[in-house]
């Protein structure tokens, strides 16, 4: 039975014909037969990878545009909005551009010969991973300050901004190095039966001049370093928080005396305002206040009412004030609990990112350690190690998915989009 030329391809390290094959005299580099190779290399190692990027973009593209637009046009100017508009900006690109050029290299995993093109693509592959890297790192910093120490200063939005400033800064200062190692690399196939011939077909990958350098594994490696720093620094904050929303949860005091002599202000506000509307206990409130100012004044009336208006007006004003206290406790905790489930709904986020980055990571390693490893994979292996190698595209598609799970408001805001979409077409 005759092997397929597939069988002998290495991804990990392929080097020019040259190198890997001496004995090649016969070259062959355009024509039916690297198409026909390119077909049955896709078919038998590519196409997993090609449906499931296709089902990313499919998913991930509207999504993260509806994203974009809610949090853009219906949520009030908050921190948590500007970290949420950052990462939906980051996604965006990803969606619209990386997917789209990962479509195509694979589509033409051997023919695609466009070194200019591959370099901004992995370039901004690379950069808008970093960004999100950033951006959710700062997002883990606001939820601790937020809520393990809620009466110190808190990140507002003109800090978010900065900070969306200096992910992208970082961004481009890490990523750069992929503008200079990545480009058009050569892909030798030889054919079973003619070992004087050879395909020579294009991929985008490695360039030639630096596939035995040790840049490669230096870039790889500093990713995966860094990564792994900021992953542990959100694993260390979320978990302090998880320790003190359940200390809090247990406590026979539902609201702590810190809330309770500060301010409601001191709470965050920043998870649930929608608009420029206020919650309904706040509207309340207002009037409850209103009341009591009005009847203040009631005691500059004449002194023949003093003595009916004053037992008139304390027995009020205590009433008031208890229906005032009780409704700032419940303010209290219902900004408490809107705080909490923005911090699950950004911890969700922040767990999807590290989870699609863990196979990659695992990849990586093994490749340092093993360059010959992919060669000895079976076709299936070498179609799982391929998907698993695009698997940080499940952050992008997925993040609309939690918004819409974890956020009432955020779904609510979508079914509105949806009906007036709907009558305008009806």
């Amino acid at each position: 039975m005759t092997r397929s030329p597939l069988l002998k391809m290495n991804y990990t390290s392929m080097a020019n014909n040259s190198t890997e094959f001496p004995m090649c005299s016969t070259k062959i580099t355009t024509g039916i037969y690297l198409d026909k190779t390119n077909d049955q290399v896709f078919k038998s190692i590519f196409l997993p990878s090609f449906i499931f990027t296709l089902f990313m973009f499919l998913i991930g593209g509207p999504g993260n545009a509806l994203v974009f637009y809610i949090y853009f046009s219906k949520w009030r100017k908050t921190t948590a909005r500007i970290f949420i508009l950052a990462l939906a900006g980051f996604d965006l690109m990803n969606c619209f551009f990386t997917m789209p050029m990962e479509l195509t290299v694979l589509h033409n995993i051997i023919t695609f010969d466009y070194s200019p093109v591959c370099k901004v693509f992995r370039y901004i592959t690379f950069m808008m991973n970093h960004g999100s890297s950033v951006v959710l790192a700062a997002i883990a910093i606001d939820r601790y300050i937020r809520i393990c120490y809620p009466l110190r200063p808190q990140l507002r939005p003109h800090h978010a901004k900065k900070v969306v400033i200096l992910a992208l800064v970082l961004s481009v200062a890490f990523a750069w190095p992929a503008l200079l190692i990545y480009g058009s690399q050569t892909v030798p196939i030889p054919i079973p039966g003619k070992p004087h011939v050879c395909i020579i077909g294009k991929t985008c990958l490695y360039e030639d001049e630096y596939i035995h350098t040790m840049y490669p594994l230096i870039f790889s490696l500093s990713l995966l370093v860094g990564n792994v720093i900021i992953d542990l620094a959100m694993i260390i904050l979320y978990s302090m928080i998880g320790y003190q929303v359940i200390k809090r949860g247990t406590s026979s005091n539902p609201t702590p005396l810190k809330y309770r002599k500060g301010s409601t202000s001191t709470l965050s506000t920043d998870d649930n305002c929608l608009g420029d509307k206020r919650t309904e206990d706040q509207e309340r409130l207002d009037n409850l206040q209103s009341e009591n100012h009005n009847e203040k004044h009631a005691y500059s009336a004449p002194e023949k009412n003093t003595h009916k208006l004053t037992k008139q007006s304390t027995a009020s004003v205590r009433r008031d004030m208890f229906r005032q206290r009780s409704l700032s406790i419940s303010s209290i905790e219902a900004r408490k609990s809107q705080m909490y489930k923005t911090t699950l709904m950004l911890f969700m986020v922040t767990i999807v990112f590290m989870g699609s980055f863990v196979p990659y990571c695992v990849i990586v390693i093994i490749r340092a350690l093993d360059k010959s490893y992919y060669a000895r994979l079976s076709t299936a292996g070498k179609a799982v190690y391929n998907l698993f190698l695009r698997n940080y595209m499940l952050s992008s598609s997925l993040n609309p998915i939690i918004y819409c799970f974890l956020s009432i408001q955020f779904r609510q805001q979508c079914k509105d989009l949806f009906n007036r979409i709907k009558k305008k077409l009806l």
